[in-house]
């Protein structure tokens, strides 16, 4: 009967795939649009969204910005009236940029530091799920070094290698207890890496239409020598001695493609569809180096499906220092329903954002934005923990970034 909790509550996910675990945060501009703009903006940014564009920059450019990822579920149980929230805390994607070459030419390289997956989520230790789930920190920093070519004045083409560095802090209750009715904690800390590309085409008519083409890898992201810390009373400490782990998680790969085109002298429109490749993750594999009768090497299915996300947006040219933009979006979870688990208790989601840019200088310019986006409610029963209720989820994320060109 240990075993068989045990191997429940070690099957969860270690890094979260989930549609929530993506985070779009790499350029303001385009937030602010609720994810559109690959065609339309030609930045330092491009070497995310996509590389083909980033010789079409006619200056050199560094970029720095954050975003303040605010995540809020909450979870009620079937039967019960009770509803359990997630405590409040941020979590702060980032992005670097710099590109580097001669004004006009024929090339342009850069080099980006950012994260396409992360987040953050802590349900505390007393609600029903605590065996699947307390908490849960991770962050995905992938490192890009990219070159860009021009084919011709109209089109262009780039790419860049993907070193990723995985962040990982897992907590969940165990179903042993000490005398004052506490349960024990089992900890999951540990870093991986992976590799992978991203590739990008992009054609402009002029001034008047763009189009952008864009390829993401999946990442392989490979976990070795994690530390699994077990807080348990000592009558029981044999059966849950602390050591470490492995495991292998698949980061999906992105087919993007993005318009824009005019809609009057100052007001562009963009639109970006997104297929994310989410059907790679079948399932989880533990494997813990220190093996007893309870604590054994788990595998657990995932099954997730393919995932779709469309936004459009509007970028308005107030006058030649300021820029408002506006956007919405809307995203088809990968996540089947008895798979949904509490890191992230995905669903179809619909968004809306705002943003501005005011440049301060020819040389300075700063992007601001926000987003919000609406999970819808899912009422399910996992299959691994039958834990059965309804969840509930927003997320607010405020963001800033500063440019500075030559």
């Amino acid at each position: 009967m240990k075993r068989l909790l045990l191997s429940l509550l070690l099957a969860s996910p270690l890094l979260l795939h989930a549609q929530g675990s993506q985070v779009n945060t790499q350029s303001q501009k385009a937030v602010g649009m609720a994810g559109a703009g690959s065609a339309l903006f030609i930045d330092e940014t491009s070497i995310f969204y996509n590389p083909g564009a980033l010789v079409k920059m006619d200056h050199n450019a560094v970029q720095v910005g954050a975003s303040a990822v605010m995540y809020r579920s909450a979870f009620r149980e079937a039967g019960s009236n009770q509803v359990h929230d997630t405590k409040f805390q941020i979590s702060p994607p980032f992005g670097a940029y710099a590109t580097f070459g001669p004004k006009n030419a024929w090339w342009k390289a850069g080099i980006g530091v950012y994260t396409p997956f992360g987040g953050g989520v802590d349900w505390g230790k007393e609600w029903p799920g605590r065996f699947s789930l307390t908490h849960l920190s991770m962050r995905a920093i992938y490192i890009q070094p990219t070159l860009s070519f021009k084919i011709t004045e109209q089109f262009s083409v780039g790419g860049g290698f993907v070193y990723n560095i995985g962040l990982v802090d897992l907590g969940r209750a165990l179903p042993v207890f000490y005398p004052d009715g506490s349960a024990g904690q089992a900890t999951l800390k540990g870093t991986g890496t992976g590799m992978g590309y991203n590739l990008g085409v992009h054609y402009n008519l002029e001034d008047q239409f763009a189009i952008s083409l864009s390829y993401r890898s999946k990442v392989v992201t490979k976990l070795k020598d994690g530390d699994a810390t077990f807080e348990v009373p000592g009558s029981l400490a044999a059966n849950f001695p602390n050591g470490k782990f492995d495991a292998e998680l698949p980061l999906p790969s992105t087919f993007n493609v993005g318009i824009s085109f005019p809609l009057s002298e100052k007001v562009d429109a963009a639109m970006d569809a997104s297929f994310i490749n989410y059907d790679i993750y079948k399932e989880l594999v533990f494997d813990y180096a220190n093996n007893t009768p309870v604590l054994q090497d788990t595998r657990s299915a995932k099954k997730y499906q393919n995932a779709f996300s469309g936004k459009v947006g509007v970028n308005y040219d107030v006058n030649d220092k300021l820029a408002l933009r506006a956007g919405v979006g809307y995203v088809y979870t990968p996540v089947q329903g008895k798979y949904v688990y509490p890191e992230t208790p995905d669903n179809n989601r619909a968004m809306a954002a705002g943003g501005v840019t005011y440049a301060f200088s020819p040389k300075w310019e700063m992007s601001a934005a926000y987003v919000f986006q609406h999970i819808l409610a899912r009422t399910t029963t996992n299959a691994e923990t039958q834990l059965r209720g309804t969840y509930q989820t927003n997320i607010h994320a405020p963001g800033i970034s500063v440019s500075y060109k030559w």
